[in-house]
């Protein structure tokens, strides 16, 4: 459930970091449309409407730092996978504790030698 306040803090928050020129015309649209539905009606209940509202609220409320730590999570996924099908931690046993390690995560986040 979303009330109209917790919508409207949220667009206020976007707004001043940035995200929302990120958006789209039809993702502005959507988010501007149920911002007024839920002044007028108090809050949003359907879940479908709210699946979507979250998914762009999340990328309203998103710092800096939590796309460094995304991208930094994401690449030690496939570092992981990639290492473990290779064999690569049989004699490198420490590089799985580097990849568990929130600072080389950062890291991986911040430094990107794939491109």
């Amino acid at each position: 459930m979303f009330t109209h306040n917790e919508l409207l803090t949220s667009f206020k928050k976007g707004f001043r970091n940035g995200n929302w020129r990120k958006f789209n015309r039809v993702e502005k649209a959507f988010y501007r449309a149920s911002l007024m539905y839920s002044r007028i009606q108090g809050k949003i209940v359907n879940n479908s409407l709210i699946e979507q509202l979250s998914a762009l609220v999340e990328r309203l409320l998103e710092t800096p730092a939590v796309r460094v730590l995304k991208r930094g999570v994401e690449r030690a996924k496939e570092m992981m996978q990639k290492y473990e099908e290779e064999g690569v931690f049989e004699w490198a046993p420490s590089l799985r504790k580097w990849l568990n390690n929130k600072s080389y995560i950062v890291w991986l986040g911040t430094f990107s030698p794939w491109g």
